[in-house]
C-alpha cells in the first residue's frame, strides 16, 4: 500500500489524532497526538491491510532551534575546547522533543513513518513495548540520552550511561561534564591530539629445533644354537 493511502487510513480511523502529514523529504511521516500514539501503532500491527510487524528503528529527536513548521537554524552545541576543557553556556533549550517510529510489513512489504511531539517540559507518552518487542531497548535508549519518559515501560532506565550519570547527552543544551565519579574527563579532538597508540613489542619468530631421531625399536631376541 502505498505511504498516502496509510495515511488516509489513519485519518478515517482517528481523525483528530492524527495532526499531520509531511509528504517532503527522504521518507513520507504521518505526525500523531502523543497520548494515541500506541493505538495508531496497535492498529497499524494488527489490521490486516498495514500488518506492520517490525518497528525498525525508533529514534529521539531534539527541535531546539526549529519551530512547529520543522524550519529553523542550528544552535551551538557545547563540547571540550581545544585544550580539552568542557565548554560552559547559559543558554537553554527551548524547542519540543519528538520520537520517530520506523515501520515495516514483511507481509506486504511497505514502510511507514510516525513522528510525535512532546514538551521539553514534560516530555512523556505511552510506551509502545507491548505491541513491538524491540522497542523496550530502543525507548530505553531514547529515555537515556533525551531523557523522554515512556509512560507504562516495564523497565525504563539507562542502557549505555551510568545510573547516575547526570543529564541527557543529545540534547542540544547539554554540557559536558569535567569529571566523572572523581575523575578528570578531557575532550580532545582526534586532529590535535599527540596520544600515540601503544603496542605490544613483537615477538621475533624462531624455527624450532631439530629433534635427533630415535633408535628403532630393538626385535625379541634370536634363540641360541645348542
Amino acid at each position: 500500500m502505498e505511504q498516502a493511502d496509510i495515511h488516509a487510513l489513519l485519518v478515517g480511523k482517528f481523525g483528530e489524532a492524527v495532526t499531520g502529514w509531511r509528504a517532503d523529504g527522504p521518507e513520507p511521516c504521518a505526525e500523531i497526538a502523543p497520548a494515541r500514539i500506541a493505538d495508531v501503532a496497535r492498529f497499524l500491527r494488527d489490521d490486516p491491510r498495514l500488518a506492520c510487524e517490525l518497528l525498525m528503528c525508533l529514534s529521539g529527536i531534539d527541535w531546539d532551534g526549529y519551530d512547529a513548521s520543522g524550519k529553523g537554524k542550528s544552535v551551538a552545541i557545547l563540547g571540550y575546547d581545544a585544550d580539552g576543557r568542557a565548554q560552559r553556556g547559559e543558554r537553554v533549550g527551548t524547542g519540543d522533543f519528538g520520537v520517530v517510529y520506523h515501520l515495516y510489513s514483511y507481509t506486504h512489504r511497505h514502510k511507514f513513518a510516525l513522528q510525535t511531539r512532546v514538551p521539553r517540559a514534560e516530555p512523556r507518552l505511552p510506551t509502545v513495548g507491548g505491541i513491538w518487542v524491540t522497542a523496550a531497548w530502543h525507548e530505553r535508549e531514547a529515555f537515556d540520552l533525551f531523557g523522554i519518559v515512556f509512560e507504562g515501560h516495564p523497565d525504563l532506565r539507562r542502557i549505555l550511561l551510568e545510573d547516575g550519570w547526570v543529564g541527557h547527552p543529545l540534547r542540544k543544551d547539554y554540557q559536558m561534564p569535567d569529571q566523572w565519579d572523581g575523575v578528570p574527563l578531557e575532550g580532545r579532538s582526534y586532529s590535535v591530539s599527540h596520544a600515540q597508540p601503544v603496542l605490544p613489542t613483537p615477538t621475533p619468530l624462531t624455527s624450532p629445533t631439530p629433534s635427533a631421531p630415535s633408535a628403532p625399536p630393538s626385535g625379541p631376541a634370536a634363540p641360541s644354537e645348542g
